[in-house]
């Protein structure tokens, strides 16, 4: 059985992540949601918003996270101990019928 999530630290990157791991300051939080093939959410919100991501991710997506083991505590305390947030993929989630993306670009 493989893991629906895949998650991503600052020195993993992914060829099918949105965004590229780099030295440069971020700018922006994107987020992107594609549901049943269709992009339902794509939002770009200030970098410094990554340090309170677990306030902006839905409870279930949370729960779905934790459940597979995958580390989102410590990748958010990462973030929060970072003086400069740097274009990084931070997680993907992928569903059968759904498609997560958070990255800082």
């Amino acid at each position: 059985m493989t893991c629906p999530y895949t998650w991503f630290k600052s020195l993993l990157s992914s060829s099918h992540s949105p965004a590229e791991n780099s030295n440069k300051p971020a700018s922006n939080l994107h987020v992107r949601v594609i549901k049943q093939g269709q992009e339902t959410v794509r939002v770009a919100l200030p970098a410094q918003s990554a340090r309170w991501l677990m306030e902006l991710i839905p409870s279930e997506v949370v729960d779905k996270i934790r459940a597979e083991k995958i580390p989102l505590d410590e990748v958010l305390n990462d973030l929060k101990t970072q003086e400069v947030l740097h274009r990084r993929n931070i997680f993907s989630l992928h569903e059968e019928h759904r498609q997560v993306d958070v990255w800082l670009e």
